[in-house]
């Protein structure tokens, strides 16, 4: 397998080219995820951490190579806005806008996910104007076409990841991924796959998965 870009990050440094092949082939063959699965887990972490050039363009090269459209990151985006931040989301889109957008991959059917009524409760406790903010961002989220829950919540997954909100908000996309269909080695695979956006973070997340 050839990473998009591969020559350019090679000619950085010679060293730093050959382990960041090493950890970027790793994370593409990881057999627990599909590439779309994969494409969308990169998106989350290019943004969680503001890496909204040369690597989110590089992701995205490389999700086409596998199937992957440009209009199903966009979707990717979107989705992942209230996890990342609309700032961010809003820079990563202005950098596809200059990608070819005409093909669309496989259309996918539209969801009914909306939030549980005992999440809500749980947050109106906290606040009743954020309850209503939240439930809508996640509706609005979670209730459209292009990716599959699943794909969403493993997507979410790696945002908590990065972003170490590793308590109700990592439980609550976890619980959502295994209800769509992902298995524990599903979600671990997430969490390795983003080990190369922070090490320390994935340490953090495997004990916060260990002690659900």
């Amino acid at each position: 397998m050839k990473l998009a870009n591969q020559d350019q990050v090679a000619a950085l440094d010679g060293e730093f080219g050959r382990m960041a092949a090493e950890v970027g082939m790793h994370a593409w063959s990881l057999p627990q995820l599909t590439m779309r699965e994969k494409t969308f887990v990169f998106l989350a972490a290019d943004l969680c951490t503001a890496n909204v050039g040369f690597p989110l363009l590089t992701h995205v090269q490389m999700a086409g190579a596998n199937g992957v459209s440009v209009p199903e990151c966009v979707a990717a985006i979107r989705h992942l806005a209230p996890y990342a931040g609309y700032p961010t989301a809003a820079v990563a889109l202005q950098q596809l806008s200059q990608l070819d957008h005409s093909q669309s991959g496989e259309p996918q059917p539209v969801y009914g996910w909306e939030l549980a009524a005992e999440t809500v409760d749980a947050l109106a406790e906290l606040d009743e104007d954020f309850a209503g903010f939240f439930a809508n961002q996640h509706n609005q989220r979670w209730g459209s076409g292009e990716l599959s829950p699943r794909e969403r919540a493993l997507a979410c997954i790696a945002a908590d990841v990065l972003n170490q909100t590793l308590d109700e908000s990592f439980s609550l996309h976890v619980d959502l991924a295994l209800v769509a269909g992902a298995g524990d080695e599903q979600v671990r695979a997430v969490l390795l796959l983003v080990a190369e956006f922070g090490i320390a973070k994935a340490w953090r997340a495997y004990r916060a998965l260990a002690a659900r």
